[in-house]
């Protein structure tokens, strides 16, 4: 089957789409949080659906987080972020991605970033944004297609209760804090 010059652009517009949304949405999200950006994309079902969210996965795990936060040593890695990512490898290692998984990444970016803008680091939006994105772009951007992107985020949170989606992304964070050291000497 030969695939037209038509569909082979039309292809490569909804990846840079997609790229360019989900920078947009993860950085809109951590900037409403931490109030360091001002909303630089239109509001959505998807920036005000993931912003409940989580909203809602802070409020529930915020303990947790913040243990992460210091087991990871988040004072002493300056403007370095990519222990996101090696968080982020753990998390989704087992091979499943959903949009809980997504989600909690997300929320447990924005209290990365709260952290670091009560410390003076203005940046950490910026910075968390990108790596958060970077991420699910680079190891994640099929699964994303292949469940509406982000308004399949829409539809899998219609009600605001994402803790049934996300129970067991806690017991993970739970677990890494007893790794945590380990962690610290794979990313430094």
């Amino acid at each position: 089957m030969k695939i037209s010059h038509m569909e082979t652009c039309d292809a490569l517009h909804q990846a840079g789409a997609l790229d360019t949304n989900t920078r947009q949405l993860i950085k809109s999200v951590l900037g409403q949080y931490t109030g360091l950006l001002k909303p630089g994309w239109n509001e959505s079902k998807a920036l005000s659906t993931m912003s409940r969210v989580v909203g809602q996965l802070l409020g529930k795990h915020r303990y947790a987080y913040n243990g992460m936060i210091n087991t990871l040593y988040v004072d002493d890695r300056g403007d370095d972020v990519k222990f996101l990512s090696a968080l982020a490898h753990i998390i989704f290692q087992d091979g499943t991605v959903n949009w809980g998984r997504v989600a909690s990444l997300t929320s447990f970016g924005t209290a990365v970033c709260q952290y670091l803008k009560d410390k003076g680091r203005d940046n950490c939006v910026e910075l968390v944004g990108e790596e958060i994105s970077a991420y699910l772009l680079t190891h994640h951007k099929d699964w994303l297609v292949e469940h509406n992107s982000w308004n399949g985020l829409v539809d899998f949170f219609p009600v605001a209760d994402p803790e049934s989606c996300s129970s067991n992304i806690l017991m993970i964070f739970v677990g890494l804090a007893g790794i945590g050291a380990a962690m610290t000497l794979l990313v430094m």
